[in-house]
């Protein structure tokens, strides 16, 4: 007979402990890139004592993080000297793919997990709001956008696709940090001109990483964003920016990016959207607790919750564009 691996015939205990103990290897590869380990590795394979001696860390617990690293596959062993795998390089930031911003955004996010369950009694955030962050920890909130940014090279190329925008002209990305979703748009769609809108302290991130976009200053708080009367646009772009915020924000959000089209313009929000029962499509759901974590009143939305914020507006949605990622499109016009 085969070794029967659950518990009491109900459960695959070691299918639940290996997820409890998953948390393990986030938090080596956060370690590691927090100490530069992989800056250090990169290129140049070390011994323990060269290593310790150029990261100024403990010998034991350099050799834990190593242990833990060649187990994972991100670091492997040549006799006495340590070097990254092809994986691991891509912690390294001078990687021409690094994801060592993602790695230093998640490592940010792995600390607040640790308090989900008061943010699950309470339904608060358990951290500081990013107008807060990015005014009073610039560092960190550019290293988050210049995550995003990463995130959207690797995951965010459905956009202009599922945008499916008929021709170019002037499109507002609102709340649109480095630039991330508009310089794909820009690829896509010959003749479109494409402005970031966002607080001044997002525009140093944008000209590293886009400067061929346009930035203005900002607020989603105020009236029209704080653009001027009159000022209107081909399309307004909305992404990401819904989740940050409970619902009646959103419809207040919506109404203002709808007052800024031109006749005939188009409102483009791109989010995560969740179905009506909030447990699919696991992508998704999987964002939700993230959300509560990390924004007052953050949420994932459904197409009827976002479609009736669009229609508050005065404009029709079109049924929603769902490509294989989790993020989709919801348009509408302006007549």
């Amino acid at each position: 007979m085969s070794e029967d691996r659950t518990n009491g015939g109900t459960g695959d205990a070691y299918s639940v402990a290996d997820q409890i103990t998953s948390y393990q290897q986030s938090a080596l590869i956060g370690t590691a890139v927090e100490v530069g380990l992989p800056a250090v590795l990169y290129g140049s394979p070390k011994t323990l004592d060269e290593l310790t001696g150029a990261l100024g860390t403990d010998p034991r617990g350099t050799m834990g993080l190593l242990s833990g690293l060649v187990t994972f596959g991100l670091v492997e062993r040549d006799g006495d000297r340590f070097s990254l795998t092809a994986d691991g390089e891509l912690l390294a930031d001078d990687h021409p793919d690094s994801i060592a911003m993602i790695a230093r955004k998640e490592w940010f996010f792995y600390k607040l997990w640790a308090n989900m369950p008061e943010a699950v009694r309470t339904g608060h955030t358990q951290t500081r709001a990013w107008r807060d962050r990015l005014e009073n920890d610039p560092e960190q909130a550019h290293d988050f956008l210049r995550a995003l940014d990463d995130l959207c090279r690797l995951y965010g190329g459905d956009l202009p696709g599922l945008a499916d925008l008929e021709s170019g002209g002037r499109l507002l990305d609102v709340g649109g940090g480095a630039g991330s979703h508009s310089a794909n748009l820009l690829a896509a769609v010959d003749g479109l001109e494409a402005t970031v809108l966002d607080l001044p302290g997002a525009e140093p991130v944008l000209r590293e990483r886009h400067p061929e976009l346009s930035f203005v200053e900002g607020d989603i708080d105020q009236p029209r964003f704080g653009r001027p009367e009159g000022e209107e646009w081909d399309y307004v772009l909305v992404s990401n920016i819904l989740h940050d915020h409970p619902a009646g924000e959103n419809e207040r959000i919506v109404r203002e990016a709808a007052g800024l089209l031109a006749p005939g313009g188009s409102l483009v929000i791109y989010e995560w959207v969740i179905d009506e029962g909030r447990t699919s499509p696991a992508g998704v759901a999987s964002f939700t607790p993230m959300m509560v974590i990390e924004n007052e009143g953050g949420y994932t939305w459904t197409e009827a919750e976002i479609g009736g914020w669009i229609r508050s507006a005065g404009l029709e949605p079109r049924p929603i564009s769902q490509g294989p990622g989790p993020i989709a499109v919801i348009r509408a016009e302006r007549a």
